[in-house]
């Protein structure tokens, strides 16, 4: 826990909105400048733009461009070098080999009496498994923030993946008072790698229900209720053959399939409910998430 002085000559609000209107300053004489060339504007002739790199979309049966998603190659690379996310240099078989919240620790570096508003508070976080050994390669999800209780104010800090075990936390001080550090261990690396191999499978997780109504024998009424759910990637994710009844969405293109109604035909769906969910998790996945 720290006081932060009320010290501030030049609050960073001030000296961020002098770098904005130089900013803006620069950009007009750039334009100003590329108008009285040569007496006016320069027109130069239009080119169309060169073909974009073909991306290939997991689990899928379709592939998109960067042109469609309306972003340049490079874009796309730093999106991919953000969302590359590290795990395990090795498979994980033992839950005392994962991270463990307990045996985790995190310190402030050079700790001071009192800190000014707008000042960075270094963190480093350092994990260890339940046997209390240093990990060594990172993917851990921590978070990290700055509170103040009475205040009822916090903020959050962005954790920097030294892949070695270690993180590092740069928080920004903006309020008078007292402040401390709180970390939390979201997810181990362990349960990320998890969590990454489900969401890049076609594992059903959520089913649907769907409801059939059509007419029976001597007028009456009959109501059937299958099971339904998506069709994931080109395989699907239900069986094939004349077990299932196919439909598509007309706006969305997506596809989905029900079971077949053992009296009614498939043009008698009239609509679809939440149904059960199941579960991907063995029983040592489970463990590694509660542990």
């Amino acid at each position: 826990m720290f006081t932060p002085s009320t010290r501030n000559s030049n609050p960073p609000a001030n000296r961020l909105k002098h770098v904005l209107l130089l900013a803006c300053f620069l950009c007009t004489l750039s334009w100003l400048a590329l108008c009285v060339l040569n007496g006016g504007i320069q027109m130069r002739p239009f080119l169309p733009p060169g073909p974009k790199s073909v991306i290939q979309m997991n689990n899928s049966s379709f592939a998109i461009s960067t042109l469609d998603m309306g972003i340049s190659d490079e874009e796309w690379e730093r999106l991919q070098k953000a969302l590359d996310w590290p795990g395990p240099d090795q498979q994980i078989t033992q839950l005392d080999l994962s991270t463990s919240p307990v045996h985790s620790t995190f310190s402030i570096v050079e700790l001071k009496k009192s800190y000014k508003v707008g000042d960075n508070i270094s963190v480093i976080i350092t994990a260890r498994d339940h046997n209390k050994n240093l990990k060594t390669y990172g993917g851990d999800f921590f978070k990290a923030k700055l509170f103040n209780s009475k205040l009822k104010a916090s903020v959050y800090g962005e954790v920097v993946d030294h892949r070695n075990g270690t993180y590092s936390v740069l928080l920004l001080l903006p309020w008078e008072g007292q402040a401390q550090v709180f970390v939390r261990l979201e997810h181990s690396s362990e349960v990320v790698q998890i969590l990454k191999k489900y969401r890049e499978s076609s594992f059903p997780r959520s089913h649907y229900n769907g409801h059939f109504e059509g007419p029976g024998s001597k007028n009456t009424q009959i109501s059937e209720v299958v099971e339904c759910n998506l069709k994931w990637g080109p395989k699907g994710s239900l069986r094939k053959g004349k077990c299932c009844c196919e439909y598509k969405d007309i706006k969305t293109g997506i596809e989905w399939q029900c079971e077949r109604p053992k009296k009614l035909s498939c043009d008698k769906l009239i609509g679809h409910s939440m149904g059960r969910f199941e579960s991907p998790l063995n029983q040592f996945e489970n463990h590694l998430f509660s542990g």
